[in-house]
C-alpha cells in the first residue's frame, strides 16, 4: 500500500485493520479534519476515560477527577507546546466539536500517569539482515484501557505544509507520535523507562518525538531534535534508519546513547547505560484494574524481556516475519499489548498487527507501504531488493 493513494480512506473500527487517516496542508487544517474524521471515536477516547474513573471512585469522583486532570494537562504543559502543534490540537478539537483541555489530556496522559512499564523493542542490521540494512520491532504495552487502544488506533499519514511526510500509528485525537516513520526512512518507537526524574514543566514526549520526525534525515538528526526540546520523564527511545540504529535514553537532566552490539540492540522499560544511574527509578504499583498481574509492573519483568529478545535473536539472520514471531513470543508479549509493529526502513514499510484482542502480537500482520522505496540503495550498501 501506498500512502499518497490512501489519503482519503477511513476505515471503522472493528475491521482486521488499523483504519486509515490522510491529513495534509496548515497545522489547523490538520487538526480540524482529524477532528471532522473521527469526531465519534474522540467522545468514545472521552467515554472510556470516564468509565475507567467512574470504577475506582464509585461513580461520583470520576466527573471531578477527569476536570482535574484536564486542567493539568492545560496549566502544566500547554506554555511548552510550540504554537503550530496548538493550533493543530486547538483544530481537532474544533473539528470534533469537544474542548481542547480534553484533546491536550489525550496528548498528555502518558507524561502524567508515568506508569506503563511494559513496552519491549529491538533492531537488526549490519550482518543480522539479509542485506545488511536495519529493521526494527516494538510491542506497545498498557495496563488499562486496552480493548478501547485496540479498537480506535488509526495508522495517520501526515503531509505538512514544511517537513518530511510521516506516518504514525496512534488513536483519535492523539497529535504525537509514539511509533512512526518519515518519508526519509527515519523510524521511531517510544517506551516508558523509570525514572526519578519527572516533571510537569516540559513538552509531552509525543509531541516532542512528532516535531523531531519531521524534520529528522538521520539517526544522529532525530536524536539531537529529540534532546533539544525539554523532557517531562524517563524515556527509551529506539531510532533507525536502513544504515544505523541506537536507543536514546532521555529522563528531563540526563541523556545517554547506546549503539548495537554485532549488529542488534534491544530495550525494554529500565536504563541500561550506566549515565542514567543517578535517575533510575523504582518501578511503580499496579494502577488500578489493569489487566497485567503486578509481576509485570517490576524491573525483574523488563530486564526478562530483554534478555529474551536477545536470546531469541541471537546468532539469527533475521527478516520481518521473524521480528513478527519474537514480538509474539510469550516471554515478550503479554495481556497489555495493543499495538505491535515491524518496521522496515529500507522499503519505507510497516508491519502492523492486524489482530483486535490484546495481545496483538499473537496474530497475523499487515504489511502497509507508506511510500515507494527510493530508486537507490544508500551508499555502501547492497542494492539487491530484500526477499
Amino acid at each position: 500500500m501506498v500512502g499518497s493513494n490512501l489519503a482519503e480512506a477511513h476505515k471503522n473500527p472493528g475491521s482486521d485493520s488499523p483504519g486509515i487517516i490522510g491529513l495534509a496542508g496548515r497545522p489547523c487544517d490538520l487538526g480540524r479534519r482529524h477532528g471532522e474524521l473521527l469526531a465519534r471515536e474522540i467522545r468514545l477516547m472521552r467515554r472510556a476515560l470516564l468509565h475507567y474513573f467512574s470504577r475506582f471512585t464509585f461513580y461520583v469522583g470520576a466527573l471531578p477527577l477527569f476536570a482535574l486532570l484536564q486542567s493539568l494537562a492545560r496549566l502544566s504543559f500547554w506554555r511548552y507546546v510550540p504554537s503550530r502543534l496548538q493550533e493543530e490540537l486547538q483544530g481537532v478539537a474544533t473539528g470534533a466539536g469537544v474542548g481542547l483541555p480534553l484533546v491536550l489530556l489525550i496528548n498528555s496522559l502518558d507524561d502524567i500517569a508515568n506508569n506503563w512499564p511494559s513496552c519491549s523493542a529491538l533492531a537488526v542490521g549490519e550482518g543480522r539482515t539479509s542485506q545488511g540494512f536495519y529493521l526494527a520491532g516494538r510491542n506497545l504495552d498498557y495496563p488499562v484501557f486496552v480493548d478501547v487502544l485496540v479498537d480506535l488506533q488509526h495508522l495517520f499519514f501526515i503531509t505538512l505544509e514544511k517537513g518530511r511526510p510521516l506516518a504514525s500509528l496512534a488513536w483519535p485525537g492523539y497529535v504525537g507520535v509514539l511509533t512512526g516513520m518519515n518519508r526519509a526512512g527515519v523510524a521511531l518507537a517510544q517506551l516508558t523507562a523509570m525514572c526519578r526524574d519527572h516533571t510537569l514543566k516540559g513538552l509531552p514526549g509525543g509531541l516532542r518525538n512528532r516535531l523531531a520526525l519531521e524534520q529528522a534525515a538521520t539517526v544522529p538528526d532525530l536524536a539531537a531534535r529529540l534532546l533539544a526540546h525539554p523532557a517531562t520523564m524517563g524515556n527509551n527511545l529506539l531510532l533507525a534508519n536502513p544504515q544505523e540504529a541506537c536507543v536514546l535514553e532521555i529522563s528531563p537532566r540526563f541523556s545517554a546513547v547506546r549503539r548495537p552490539v554485532d549488529g542488534i540492540i534491544t530495550v525494554t522499560n529500565h536504563f541500561q547505560s550506566e549515565a542514567m544511574s543517578p535517575v533510575t527509578g523504582s518501578f511503580p504499583r499496579r494502577p488500578p484494574l489493569a489487566v497485567l498481574s503486578p509481576y509485570h509492573f517490576t524491573e525483574a519483568y523488563s530486564r526478562a524481556r530483554n534478555a529474551r529478545l536477545l536470546e531469541l535473536a541471537a546468532g539469527k539472520v533475521l527478516g520481518t516475519a521473524d521480528l513478527q514471531a519474537l514480538l509474539g513470543d510469550p516471554g515478550v508479549t503479554n495481556p497489555g499489548t495493543v499495538n505491535s509493529v515491524v518496521f522496515d526502513p529500507a522499503e519505507r514499510t510497516l508491519w502492523i498487527a492486524a489482530k483486535r484482542q490484546p495481545p496483538v502480537s499473537r496474530g497475523d500482520y499487515r504489511e502497509f507501504r507508506l511510500w515507494p522505496r527510493p530508486l537507490q540503495s544508500p551508499p555502501g550498501q547492497f542494492r539487491a531488493r530484500r526477499t
